[in-house]
């Protein structure tokens, strides 16, 4: 078992092994915090609710949140980085909406 270094308080790990961790309270941009201990700056603003990237992650990494894939990084991101769907592929499944066949 590895041992789980601190973010700051507004970012939240849902389970060990994740690869990002969720914005509990707003970051701006510019601010300062700490992901796993390392000192980073927000390069835009990381709203509620939204993930970060818990260390650098390549290009065709997965992303895992609450001990599960969720996607996989279509672009690399830094750690701290905003993970969202401008650089992340989604792994869910589709679901059929009304009116497809």
């Amino acid at each position: 078992m590895t041992a789980i270094i601190p973010s700051d308080p507004r970012l939240l790990r849902l389970a060990e092994g994740d690869t990002v961790l969720i914005v509990i309270s707003p970051i701006l941009a510019g601010d300062r915090f700490e992901v796993e201990g390392v000192a980073v700056v927000a390069p835009a603003t990381l709203p509620l609710g939204f993930k970060v990237a818990s260390a650098d992650l390549a290009e065709g990494s997965l992303a895992i949140r609450y001990g599960t894939p969720i996607g996989r990084l279509t672009s690399a991101a830094r750690r701290g980085d905003l993970v969202h769907t401008h650089n992340l592929e989604s792994l869910y499944m589709r679901t059929h909406a009304r009116g497809e066949a």
